[in-house]
């Protein structure tokens, strides 16, 4: 029987990865190709960042190199921007919160940390951020960090994530695992798979 059911937050809360949107943004605002954009948040800068290795000011002055003249301040609060839940997943996790432990893990900055405790403070009992712990989930501790903070067995722990790639490694501890593609079809899987029934979920689906 699941207990605690752990989430992603980009792509899986959000609509869209934070990236996508913040390069559809910059390259739509200042005639860029997307590419050029989407690629400052695909090396190690952006993991660097996510560590909180990497001040912002030292992350977003890279951005002026390929053209876009907003300030720091200006870019860092587009981040945020791009980080905004869908309101469908909002009422999901209303509607878990009543029945089950919702936890959280994310890669994510100090500004977007931020801005996800001030909004679901009341929803996660724990959030696992990757800039507060040093890692990112890429690096697989995080995983560690978040299963002994949550303290739930992982064979009663459910974790939900757009990424495939990132269910392997808690399904090595135990930890049972939903892509997110939709959240049609996450209404779906929770209750044929894990017995999260109509009385719930309610006309969401």
């Amino acid at each position: 029987m699941i207990k605690t059911i752990l989430f992603d937050y980009g792509g899986v809360i959000t609509e869209a990865r934070r990236s996508h949107c913040f390069s559809t943004w910059a390259s739509v605002r200042y005639g860029l190709d997307i590419n050029e954009v989407t690629r400052l948040f695909q090396g190690e800068h952006f993991a660097q960042y996510m560590r909180g290795k990497m001040s912002k000011q030292d992350f977003f002055s890279k951005f002026h190199a390929i053209g876009i003249d907003a300030d720091i301040a200006v870019m860092s609060r587009q981040l945020v921007a791009c980080n905004e839940p869908v309101s469908r997943m909002k009422v999901l996790l209303q509607q878990l919160s009543l029945e089950y432990d919702l936890c959280l893990i994310s890669d994510s900055t100090r500004e977007l940390t931020e801005d996800v405790r001030r909004k679901f403070q009341r929803v996660f009992r724990i959030c696992i951020f990757s800039d507060e712990h040093g890692y990112v989930k890429a690096d697989e501790i995080l995983y560690d960090i978040a299963l002994t903070g949550i303290g739930t067995e992982p064979g009663k722990c459910l974790y939900i994530d757009d990424r495939k790639e990132n269910l392997a490694y808690p399904r090595s501890k135990g930890v049972h695992g939903i892509h997110f593609v939709n959240i049609e079809l996450l209404h779906e899987e929770l209750k044929s798979r894990y017995g999260i029934g109509q009385h719930l979920l309610g006309d969401q689906a």
